[in-house]
């Protein structure tokens, strides 16, 4: 069952603030999870993943292409309120295309608005993978050159689109950290926080507009403005988290 921090009410009590938490899953030597965090009205306000800084050692060297943890999320309650459906969270030791800009080692939180077996069934190159969804439902100016990952067709995620005026694209810029959209046959399917393993240190305290689309993939959920890249000194925890929740 997942944990509630909130405390038990009785009648008479007003609702206050929560934080769900899912099941832990083994990454490196330490453990991520997912959370939501909703106000006194159950409404969200946050979803996450959160690694222990133990997780950061011991991590695999191979495959290649790197390691993906699948991170389900609390069941029931605010989740319901956002697209989301699970959380992928992928480790890339040797980083990956394009050259030059994203091979150092890093991470990504895949935010999936498809069902796990979906998204697990696609396949490199997959067709379905150059059905675009409508532009409206993705921000303007972002682009995803082709036959090039991490823009081409990735097998078990989607096509990627990526902001070309993000620091990592401009002359002598290098990345950190940036902000991805996925889509597979015609869908807007995935959000993505992606960063180097270097930014995880304990002062890291990143706060992120999000570009939003003039339309969303689906109406009457709540979607994220902001993400973060933080770290809990108390939980011994590094947040990476979709926040400042609005209802479109």
């Amino acid at each position: 069952m997942p944990l509630m921090l909130s405390c038990s009410q009785d009648a008479d009590s007003p609702a206050q603030p929560s934080t769900t938490y899912g099941p832990t899953v083994q990454v490196g030597a330490g453990s991520a999870r997912s959370f939501v965090s909703a106000d006194a009205n159950g409404n969200p306000m946050e979803i996450g993943v959160a690694l222990t800084a133990t997780g950061l050692t011991n991590l695999p060297a191979t495959p290649i292409l790197g390691t993906m943890y699948d991170v389900t999320l609390p069941a029931g309650g605010a989740t319901t309120k956002m697209p989301f459906d699970h959380i992928s969270f992928d480790w890339n030791p040797n980083g990956h295309e394009p050259a030059g800009v994203y091979t150092v080692p890093h991470f990504d939180a895949h935010f999936y608005m498809q069902p796990m077996a979906a998204q697990h069934a696609i396949t490199l190159d997959d067709p379905k993978g150059d059905i675009f969804p409508a532009s409206t439902k993705l921000p303007a100016g972002y682009i995803t050159p082709p036959n090039q990952a991490p823009s081409r067709t990735v097998p078990m995620m989607g096509r990627h689109w990526v902001d070309p005026t993000s620091p990592e694209y401009a002359p002598g810029g290098s990345f950190s950290h940036t902000f991805i959209y996925g889509t597979y046959d015609g869908h807007v399917t995935f959000v993505e926080p992606m960063f180097t393993k270097a930014l995880l240190v304990p002062s890291v305290s990143i706060e992120q507009a999000i570009k939003q689309p003039a339309s969303y993939e689906v109406s009457g959920k709540y979607f994220p403005k902001k993400y973060t890249i933080r770290y809990d000194a108390n939980s011994k925890e590094y947040i990476i988290s979709l926040k400042e929740m609005e209802l479109r």
